[in-house]
């Protein structure tokens, strides 16, 4: 069976329901095609809230707010940082992930639970309800995740990654969305511990496969419980920079390792990326998607990227960076940072402030 869309989209989290919603507006024939309608993405599901006005979404679909995060070193030593005005939006990503679908499908973009098989070139190969179509279609968004068939059919590569380990716990551990640092638990990434719909999302990143187990035991232990949770594994993808399309092929969100580097922020990025893809569509110019990725973000992944090469390798630079943000300036500038309210005009701009202050005898 053959039938013919505009852009056969898959993937249906953020950055794939996003472009089906957006072309679909558009009147483009839209295929969506999700591999699960119940999957859920372990992810804390934190976003910044300035996401809901910019892609005008319900804000009733916020679990949470979180007015404060908490940074945590190595030798336990912990900074509280205000976020009253500018908060985090904490989702559930499988009601979150579902919303952004219906959205989607609501302006006329066609979905469909099933996967990719393979592209021949000409036709992709789709399976839904054991029944397989051949897609034809001027343009696809591959937007399958770090695990994405699309990119491991078309181009042979699979995005970097970095292996996580998480769990939910019922108990409430935390209101706050805290970040644990230090070799221990997590050389080069971090720990975190999120407020969650039902009790806390704990987890952490390792370079070290062999070593996530272990720990993960010695973050259960810091975080004061007494037994260590049944605990799932996910990759999340390690930003490159090295592949936006391929041909009419373009690549979004996850599947092309667009998740932010030091705070592994994904979810408003993967957002960006579909918006940025379909203005590509629009203007018959795919070359433009790359161009607007990296003039709107690519100067902030740079400083991001260089950030966590400097400050999270070493437990002694984590203490003292730490540290700095008890000072109001430093707060103030690293929250209008984070909030994209301010971009340095080179990544090596702001790595020469923060040694600036690191030299300094005070600390």
């Amino acid at each position: 069976m053959v039938k013919n869309y505009d852009v056969l989209i898959v993937g249906g989290g953020p950055a794939g329901a996003t472009a089906a919603r957006f072309l679909a507006q558009k009147k483009y024939k839209v295929l969506l095609v999700q591999k699960s309608f119940t999957f859920e993405k372990p992810c804390g599901g934190g976003m910044v809230l300035k996401a809901f006005d910019e892609f005008a979404l319900d804000k009733a679909k916020i679990s949470h707010y979180v007015n404060t995060i908490k940074f945590v070193t190595p030798s336990l030593f912990g900074v509280d940082v205000s976020l009253e005005k500018e908060p985090l939006a904490i989702v559930n990503r499988l009601e979150f992930d579902t919303y952004l679908r219906t959205l989607a499908q609501n302006e006329g973009a066609e979905v469909i639970e099933g996967y990719f098989k393979s592209y021949d070139g000409l036709f992709a190969y789709i399976k839904s309800n054991s029944l397989e179509f051949r897609i034809q279609a001027k343009y696809i968004i591959a937007a399958d995740g770090v695990n994405s068939t699309v990119r491991k059919a078309v181009t042979g590569t699979l995005p970097r990654r970095v292996l996580t380990l998480y769990a939910k716990v019922q108990q409430p551990l935390t209101s706050k969305c805290e970040f644990w640092f230090g070799k221990d638990i997590a050389q080069g990434y971090y720990a975190w511990s999120f407020i969650h719909n039902e009790g806390t999302h704990i987890g952490l990143a390792c370079e070290d496969e062999s070593n996530v187990h272990k720990c993960f035991g010695l973050f259960c232990e810091k975080l004061g419980l007494n037994y260590v949770p049944k605990a799932r594994g996910y990759y999340i993808p390690v930003w490159k920079d090295d592949l936006y399309r391929k041909d009419n092929i373009l690549f979004v969100g996850d599947a092309a390792g667009q998740v932010s580097p030091f705070t592994y922020e994904g979810i408003y990025y993967a957002m960006c990326s579909a918006r940025y893809a379909v203005e590509a569509i629009v203007d018959g110019d795919l070359d433009q998607y790359k161009q607007l990725w990296q003039k709107n973000l690519q100067k902030r992944f740079k400083a991001m990227e260089l950030l966590q090469k400097l400050l999270l390798r070493w437990d002694w630079i984590i203490e003292r960076v730490v540290k700095l943000l008890t000072n109001t300036t430093v707060h103030q500038a690293a929250l209008r940072f984070w909030s994209g309210k301010s971009t340095p005009k080179s990544a090596l701009q702001i790595i020469r402030k923060i040694l600036k202050l690191l030299s300094q005898k005070t600390l």
